[in-house]
């Protein structure tokens, strides 16, 4: 599975994209990836009460999590999952 990172996550990540090793859901890849570059990065993933939060956006192959199921959306070994933050401005 394909995770690409854009905008600042890169500075936190480190690099631009990760291929980890296929797992079932949104909520267990947000865990992987916890693992992988700590709190920093799922800090702005998920809320404090461990749901999505407001700071990023993921999509799936495209499409917003949000309407894939949320953290308990289904994930295959082949998806391609970006995620990036929210850009607010004025």
């Amino acid at each position: 599975m394909r995770v690409e990172f854009l905008s600042y996550l890169r500075n936190i990540t480190n690099c631009s994209h990760a291929d980890v090793p296929a797992v079932p859901t949104a909520g267990d890849l947000i865990r992987v990836l916890g693992e992988l570059y700590g709190t920093a990065l799922t800090g702005k993933i998920l809320a404090s009460n461990g749901e999505l939060g407001a700071e990023a956006v993921i999509l799936v192959n495209g499409r917003h999590l949000v309407h894939l199921g949320g953290i308990d959306a289904p994930l295959k070994d082949d998806d391609i999952v970006r995620i990036f933050p929210v850009v607010t401005g004025g």
